[in-house]
């Protein structure tokens, strides 16, 4: 299937960045239309460098292709966040695609956390993202994934949704999820899918030293939330994968920084 760009090109976003006397700079960037971003600012507390990325469209649309690549010397420390939620716009005919590479040194972090994404009726999206690490480097992942426009009736009405994550360790292949949502052929409404609600988070983080006592904490987390259903399991190699079912994304997004506040200190 033939896709046209609305942009006549790929919209790409590139940063680097490394670390100098401690502190994480940001060394190069690049970005093409619709993607820009907001000067970085620091986390002291964390010791993040903290980046926007911005978007000057009203949301994803049919055609567009958008890659991004993000490159850490050893000990940089990265948090990037998107400025609005992820509006995936209805499609004629065809999609739109989104790829991601990340490149992580030595003893570099990375905190990639996507607001949440509402695809329209009659979209169809497919995104895919590569992170690959070395010692002591560590890739946090965040996102929250929404039926449609629920408070307009509007559930599972897309045509198509993909996210696809591999994640390699001095390149070898450790991690792989490849979800497929397609409502004119699966009950997403059903057992073993979204059951009822409304909005599924998913939180991914991989560590070498991966300290064995995180898990049995962040269940005690979940174990105390109300109104959410969710699983947590500890990866083959140097991981731990959380989804979690619940019927709002501001919600989610709380549950999340609550998780990630006891993964933190971990660094």
């Amino acid at each position: 299937m033939t896709m046209i760009n609305k942009f006549g090109q790929d919209s790409e976003l590139y940063i680097k960045a490394r670390n100098i006397n401690g502190k994480t700079c940001l060394e190069d960037c690049f970005f093409t239309a619709p993607y820009k971003i907001g000067k970085p600012f620091w986390d002291e507390e964390k010791g993040l460098m903290s980046i926007i990325i911005m978007s000057a469209s009203a949301g994803i649309m049919e055609g567009d292709c958008y890659r991004t690549r993000i490159e850490l010397g050893a000990g940089a420390k990265v948090a990037l966040r998107g400025q609005s939620y992820t509006k995936i716009h209805h499609m004629q005919e065809g999609q739109a695609s989104q790829f991601n590479q990340f490149f992580l040194a030595e003893g570099a972090i990375l905190d990639y956390a996507q607001n949440p994404t509402i695809p329209y009726a009659g979209s169809s999206f497919q995104c895919f993202s590569e992170c690959f690490l070395h010692n002591g480097s560590a890739f946090l992942y965040s996102d929250i994934f929404a039926c449609g426009r629920a408070k307009r009736g509007e559930r599972f009405e897309f045509k198509e949704y993909k996210n696809c994550t591999k994640v390699y360790y001095q390149g070898d292949l450790i991690f792989f999820d490849h979800q497929v949502l397609m409502p004119g052929c699966q009950d997403l409404e059903g057992i073993g899918c979204f059951e009822g609600y409304s909005h599924q988070a998913t939180l991914a983080y991989f560590y070498d030293n991966l300290n064995g006592q995180l898990i049995e904490r962040l269940y005690n987390i979940l174990k105390g939330t109300c109104g959410i259903e969710f699983g947590l399991t500890k990866t083959k190699k140097f991981g731990l994968i959380v989804r979690i079912l619940g019927t709002g994304a501001d919600y989610l997004v709380k549950v999340l920084l609550d998780l990630k506040q006891e993964i933190y200190p971990a660094y």
